[in-house]
């Protein structure tokens, strides 16, 4: 017996020692030797946006042909503002305006220690919030919001292709989780400068201050783009009017980002561990997601190390579920107890059928109403995983079930099964059967336009935000319902655009690897 107890405690002291050493390899700490030349662009980033030049009032078609303008300008080819689906209808009565951020912040992991490099790289996400006078109350209405937001991010790439940064950084927009509502700015560094090295990706990320729209007004039961809208008509009374839950919570998202980073600030240093503990999260996540198939890139999935990250929050600080409220994890923990305690919550809870808050204070009336995962945030104000796909849980739900099982095992080789397994993001080694789909979008997709469009489809599908999403979500639906007695998870990853710009063709043919366990 004294040789098991003495056997157990030296692979626990082995496991932590372990830890240690792939944090010193991951972790990026800000402020280090490492990063110096980072930290100096981050410098440079804002000193540009804080300097940017502001247009006055437009229509929309001359906000196109402006960026279009300016960017054939600064990179020798026009820019498009990479409006939503749907984009503006011609003749929309909207002004459309640019002005520089009034508030740039780092936010994210970096600053909070908590960045990882997974698979080679990590992003560096530069909050500029958009000043509030560039809104009106209702722009939360049809759309309205994100072709403001459209422009100034267009803005914010043209202006930065026409300054020194275009020397040190390739420049070009990205969607943010997916989601044609939510384009960001990419930095990568150029392969010749030496912060290329680092490994690092600048997402510059537009936000609002929480007081520029009525939040209040964005709960999850409301809607906030009239069918008439998505119609393109007058008539009022159309169809009755579906809640816009992934729409309220994108506009709040970009409002509460300061407020989740102070959040997360607090938690850091109320625990001392939560930091490290978040990071290896961010490591596990990272080795079990799927980004490329061969040569076929995928689309990002919607759990994110952040999701992850206030998932770890809510054990640590404020846990309620069962009507049962208070911290499930303890602040004392060091950082290896903490993993190990989120790992064992994410293996025994169904985010599909619990729904989560921090606190008391939300509705969850209101936020439990609407289908899929719930986690609502410190402010009552939005639902943490909005957008994130049933079929995305299940699979979190059974890693970390695997990893559970793996690390009170106690095996000699229990640490690379649990961080350092290269095969679980290699569909091949990770699903028991794999099948490549390469189909028709045109019969998984409501018509756009005409007599045959179906509104009520048209609208749950623009939900989704991305029409590959939408149908990736119908095709996840009808497997996991025909295959339900025989699988414990259908997975349908979607393959990537070539490039931004062919988001469009998206709509005509696409690329489903569905995975079956």
């Amino acid at each position: 017996m004294a040789l098991n107890e003495a056997s157990l405690l030296f692979k626990s002291n082995l496991f932590k020692l372990q830890i240690d050493e792939l944090l010193s390899e991951t972790l990026v700490t800000a402020g280090s030797k490492v990063t110096r030349d980072l930290d100096a662009a981050l410098k440079q980033i804002r000193d540009v946006l804080v300097a940017m030049d502001s247009t006055k009032e437009m229509t929309v078609d001359a906000a196109t042909n402006l960026v279009r303008k300016l960017g054939k300008q600064a990179t020798g080819h026009a820019v498009a503002i990479p409006f939503p689906d749907p984009a503006p209808a011609a003749g929309l009565a909207l002004k459309l305006a640019f002005e520089a951020p009034d508030v740039v912040n780092v936010v994210g992991s970096y600053p909070l220690g908590m960045a990882v490099r997974t698979q080679r790289s990590f992003n560096v996400d530069v909050l500029a919030q958009m000043p509030a006078q560039m809104f009106q109350e209702r722009d939360y209405m049809n759309y309205r919001y994100f072709y403001k937001r459209a422009f100034f991010v267009a803005m914010i790439r043209v202006q930065l292709h026409a300054s020194a940064l275009n020397e040190l950084f390739d420049i070009e927009f990205e969607l943010l989780r997916s989601d044609t509502r939510l384009p960001v700015v990419v930095l990568r560094p150029k392969s010749d400068t030496r912060l290329s090295k680092l490994g690092c990706v600048v997402r510059i990320q537009p936000s609002i201050a929480p007081d520029t729209l009525p939040l209040r007004r964005l709960m999850p039961d409301r809607n906030h783009v009239r069918a008439a809208y998505v119609a393109g008509t007058t008539d009022a009374d159309l169809v009755a009017e579906q809640a816009t839950p992934q729409y309220n919570a994108a506009v709040v998202s970009d409002a509460l980002q300061l407020t989740h980073m102070k959040y997360l600030f607090e938690t850091n240093e109320q625990c001392t561990e939560f930091g490290r503990a978040a990071a290896l999260l961010r490591v596990w996540l990272g080795q079990r997601t799927v980004q490329h198939i061969g040569q076929q890139q995928l689309m990002a999935p919607r759990i994110s190390g952040f999701a992850l990250t206030m998932v770890l929050a809510w054990l640590v600080r404020s846990a309620n579920s069962g009507g049962v409220t208070g911290a499930r994890l303890s602040s004392s923990m060091d950082a290896h107890q903490l993993f190990k305690g989120a790992i064992e919550f994410l293996a025994a809870h169904d985010f599909n059928h619990g729904a989560l808050q921090f606190g008391t204070d939300a509705d969850m009336t209101v936020f439990g109403a609407q289908s899929g995962a719930v986690l609502v945030d410190p402010s009552a104000s939005v639902n943490v995983l909005a957008g994130v796909q049933p079929w995305e849980l299940d699979a979190l739900r059974l890693h970390a079930q695997q990893t559970a099982l793996d690390l009170n095992h106690h095996s000699a080789n229990h640490f690379s099964r649990v961080f350092l397994s290269a095969a679980l993001t290699d569909v091949t080694a990770k699903y028991d059967h794999v099948f490549r789909l390469d189909i028709d979008m045109a019969p998984f997709l409501a018509a756009r336009f005409g007599s045959e469009m179906n509104v009520t489809a048209r609208a749950a599908e623009l939900e989704h935000g991305h029409p590959v999403v939408a149908v990736q979500h119908r095709i996840a639906q009808l497997l996991s319902t025909a295959l339900a007695r025989q699988t414990r998870l259908v997975a349908v990853h979607a393959g990537a655009d070539a490039s931004f710009d062919d988001r469009i063709k998206a709509t005509r043919r696409h690329v489903f690897v569905v995975g079956v366990v």
